[in-house]
C-alpha cells in the first residue's frame, strides 16, 4: 500500500539547492521526486521549518490511508534544517525529523479513541455525526535532506482560528465535540504510551531520547515565567516554582508524549457552507516535538489555549471591537476547555475500571499501578502538575497573543502567576476537575 511509512522513506544524495528558498525547492522536486511541480508557494508560520505549497503539473495518484483513490493536485512539502526558519542563528536538533516520522508511523497504527489510523482496526466513520482523528498523510520522506512530502489537507481553518472566529453560543455544541474528542484521543495516547514504558520500555526508546524536545518544551514557557512575574510586580519563590516545573519536563519519562498538543494544531474539516457546524474530521498536525514525559504537559498546553480562547475571545463589551476594552468571556472556548478535560478523564477511568474488570476474570494485560503508592490516574491525573504548566503558558504565551485586548490580557495573565504560587503550595489530587476549579470555570 502506497500509505506505508518504511516505504516512503529515502536516503536521496546531497541536494545542491538551497531548500530554504522557493526556486531551490521547486528545482530538487522536479530533480529527486516523483513530484513535477509547476510552481510553489511558501506557506505562513512555523518557527522550526521550512513548509510550501507545490502544485504540480499533473495530479499524482496513489491509495490514501483508508484505501481511497486520490488524484492530488497540490501536496505540502516540509523542509526541516539544523537552524529554525522563523530565527536566524537559532540551533536546532535534527534528530527531531527522525522522531517525528517514526511517531506518525507509529501512531497511525494504534486503536485509539476516535482515531482513524493506516494501522487500525477502527471502521471510518461514515456520517459527519461521527468525526473522527486523522494525522497527517506522509507521500515521502527524504531522510539525507530532510525533506517530507505529505497530502495537502487544503485551506481547513485551525481550531484555534475557527474559535476566534466563533466565540459565541452558536459555536458551543461543536467547540465540545471537538473537545471530547480531542480528550479522549489524547488520553487514549497517554494510557498507550504508559503501558509500554512499563511493558515494553524499548518501544520509547527513540522518545526517550529527544532530548532537544524536552529542552523545548522546558524552555519555551518556564523559561519565561520569573520575567513575567517581574513585570506584573508579583513576588513569589519563582526559582522554585519554575525549577520544579522544569524538572518534571526534564526528567519524567511517565508517558508518549506529542509534546506540541494545541489548537494551532488541530485542523478542522467541516460539512461545508450548508451545514457549517457539522464536524467531519480533525487532523493533528506537527509531531516533531514528540518525547517521554508527563502526561500534564499535553494536557496542560491544550488546556492553556482553550482557557485564553475562553478569556481572550469574546465579544467586547461595547462591541466595538477594539483591543483596548474588556472582553466577555466566549462560550465556546468555555465549551472546548470543559469538554477535553472532561473527555480526558472519563476515558482514564473508564479504561482503570475496566482494568480492574478485566483483571478479576484473569484476563488483564495492564497493571493498574506501577509505581509504589501511585496509580494510573495518579499519574496522568496530576491535577497540581496540569495547573503549573497551564499557568506557565498563559503567564508567558498568554500575555502576547494578537488577538487579545490589553485590559483582558493583563487581567488573565495575573491571575494565572497568582495561582502558580497558591498551586505551588497545594496537594495534588487525581482530578482534572480541580483544574477547573482553580480556573474558576464552571
Amino acid at each position: 500500500m502506497a500509505s506505508a511509512t518504511s516505504q516512503l522513506e529515502k536516503a536521496l544524495p546531497p541536494s545542491e539547492h538551497d531548500l530554504s528558498t522557493d526556486e531551490g525547492m521547486l528545482a530538487y522536486l522536479n530533480q529527486h521526486t516523483p513530484f513535477s511541480t509547476s510552481s510553489i508557494t511558501r506557506l505562513s508560520g512555523g518557527f522550526a521549518n521550512w513548509t510550501y505549497r507545490a502544485t504540480l503539473e499533473s495530479p499524482y495518484k496513489f491509495v490514501d490511508s483508508v484505501n481511497q483513490s486520490r488524484a492530488l493536485e497540490t501536496i505540502v512539502v516540509k523542509f526541516s534544517s539544523d537552524v529554525a526558519a522563523a530565527f536566524a542563528g537559532v540551533a536546532l536538533d535534527l534528530y527531531r525529523t527522525k522522531a517525528e516520522i517514526a511517531a506518525l508511523k507509529l501512531t497511525n497504527g494504534l486503536n485509539l479513541p476516535n482515531f482513524r489510523g493506516m494501522g487500525t482496526t477502527q471502521k471510518l466513520p461514515t456520517s459527519t455525526t461521527q468525526p473522527a482523528i486523522f494525522l497527517p498523510e506522509l507521500l515521502s520522506y527524504d531522510t539525507t535532506n530532510h525533506v517530507g512530502c505529505y497530502v495537502d489537507l487544503g485551506p481547513l481553518p485551525s481550531l484555534k482560528q475557527y474559535l476566534i472566529d466563533h466565540p459565541g453560543s452558536d459555536a458551543v455544541e461543536l467547540a465540545a465535540k471537538v473537545g471530547d474528542l480531542l480528550g479522549q484521543f489524547l488520553a487514549g495516547l497517554h494510557l498507550w504510551g504508559y503501558q509500554v514504558s512499563h511493558t515494553d520500555p524499548p518501544i520509547l526508546d527513540i522518545y526517550r531520547q529527544s532530548e532537544s524536545a524536552k529542552k523545548i518544551c522546558a524552555w519555551r514557557t518556564i523559561e519565561f515565567v520569573e520575567g513575567s512575574a517581574k513585570e506584573y510586580n508579583i513576588d513569589g519563590n519563582w526559582e522554585k516554582i519554575t525549577d520544579t516545573l522544569k524538572r518534571e519536563v526534564l526528567d519524567s519519562n511517565d508517558t508518549f508524549n506529542m509534546g506540541d498538543f494545541w489548537t494551532g494544531n488541530i485542523l478542522m474539516e467541516l460539512d461545508g457552507p450548508a451545514n457549517p457546524r457539522s464536524l467531519k474530521a480533525l487532523y493533528v498536525l506537527d509531531w516533531e516535538l514528540v518525547k517521554t514525559g508527563p502526561a500534564s504537559t499535553d494536557i496542560a498546553q491544550f488546556a492553556a489555549e482553550a482557557f485564553m480562547l475562553h478569556q481572550y475571545s469574546g465579544r467586547t463589551t461595547s462591541g466595538s471591537g477594539t483591543l483596548d476594552e474588556p472582553t466577555d468571556a466566549s462560550p465556546a472556548g468555555e465549551a472546548l476547555l470543559v469538554s477535553f478535560l472532561d473527555g480526558y478523564e472519563r476515558h482514564v477511568k473508564k479504561s482503570s475500571t475496566d482494568n480492574m474488570t478485566s483483571r478479576s476474570s484473569g484476563t488483564s494485560v495492564v497493571e493498574p499501578s506501577y509505581e509504589r503508592g501511585k496509580s494510573i490516574q495518579d499519574v496522568l491525573l496530576d491535577s497540581r502538575s496540569v495547573i503549573g504548566h497551564l499557568c506557565a503558558h498563559v503567564a508567558t504565551i498568554g500575555k502576547t497573543v494578537s488577538w487579545a485586548n490589553r485590559e483582558t490580557t493583563e487581567r488573565t495573565v495575573r491571575r494565572v502567576l497568582e495561582l502558580m504560587i497558591t498551586n505551588d503550595q497545594s496537594d495534588t489530587t487525581s482530578s482534572l476537575k480541580d483544574v477547573l476549579t482553580a480556573l474558576e470555570v464552571k
